[in-house]
């Protein structure tokens, strides 16, 4: 996808709770379209490991006295 919708982009903040004046998502969507279009050209795969919760907890106790 590597088209910005300002209306995504109003319903996201609006999902956020971040309000937004009524000109803001169409300037947004400006603002990163080149960004985003850069990395749909790239085909980029981000593999996302994500941790265990009680990696964290593991790693504090190695830390703490």
């Amino acid at each position: 996808m590597s088209d910005v919708d300002p209306e995504r982009i109003r319903i996201m903040a609006e999902a956020a709770r971040v309000p937004l004046r009524a000109d803001a998502p169409a300037r947004i969507a400006r603002a990163v379209a080149p960004n985003v279009a850069r990395f749909a050209a790239e085909k980029l795969a981000l593999a996302l490991e994500t941790e265990p919760s009680t990696f964290i907890v593991v790693q504090r106790r190695e830390i703490d006295p």
